[in-house]
């Protein structure tokens, strides 16, 4: 794989990336003082490419978790709305997690977060599909955790997986339910948590909307505003 050019100041590249994050402008309108727009562009697709940012995120998770364990795991999703331009491309959008809903295009984030709502693990799928498609995929560390989450996870499949990697599923029945699963309210409450991550993550302006056609160039701006949430207490 082709690494580029090392950027002159990585300081000042990563801020150009940031200020991106925030604004949402598109990278032609990157102040001058953050150098060439198309440079620091360049370096955010090939990082991104790589996985740098998400394995930034999981690297910060993993250290945080072996400081200080957590007991608990909160899985939810949440849609995020795309940008006509985020549309523009040939192939399929399904396989770069866009998906159509009465609002129109957009992509579902789904995240495992701790106890204090840091995120874990993060994954992006087409805004159609259910949130219990991506449970599985998203949850990480559950041996021995107690893992939170809404009735949209009240599925037997699910409980059994949860149950089988150690975990103890505490997921509110569905009024369907025929048989009686363990769920303890006061318990159950503290999955607020994962809800409150999407709205501290929501208030940068390139996560909020989705602008990139490239699945890996959204979710590395998305990892890069879960990381820094973490230096956030």
């Amino acid at each position: 794989m082709k690494k580029g050019r090392k950027p002159a100041d990585l300081r000042k590249t990563l801020d150009g990336i940031w200020w991106i994050l925030v604004t949402g402008a598109v990278w032609n309108q990157l102040p001058e003082r953050f150098g060439k727009w198309n440079s620091v562009y360049r370096f955010h697709l090939r990082w991104a490419k790589r996985g740098i940012f998400s394995g930034l995120l999981e690297r910060t998770a993993a250290e945080a978790e072996r400081l200080e364990p957590d007991e608990f795991r909160a899985i939810d999703a949440t849609h995020l709305k795309a940008h006509q331009d985020a549309c523009r491309h040939p192939g399929d959008p399904a396989d770069r997690a866009l998906g159509k809903t009465k609002g129109g295009r957009n992509s579902k984030l789904n995240a495992c977060v701790n106890g204090k709502g840091k995120a874990l693990r993060l994954t992006l799928g087409p805004g159609n599909r259910h949130d219990i498609l991506f449970a599985e995929g998203v949850l990480c560390d559950i041996a021995g955790k107690i893992i939170l989450a809404d009735r949209a996870y009240d599925c037997d499949e699910f409980r059994g997986h949860v149950v089988e990697k150690g975990g103890i599923p505490l997921i509110p029945p569905k009024s369907n339910r025929k048989n009686w699963v363990l769920y303890v309210p006061e318990i159950g409450r503290r999955r607020r948590v994962v809800e409150n991550f999407f709205c501290r993550i929501k208030r940068h302006r390139r996560v909020a909307t989705r602008y990139d056609r490239l699945t890996e160039t959204f979710i590395s701006f998305v990892s890069l505003a879960a990381i820094a949430d973490w230096a956030r207490f």
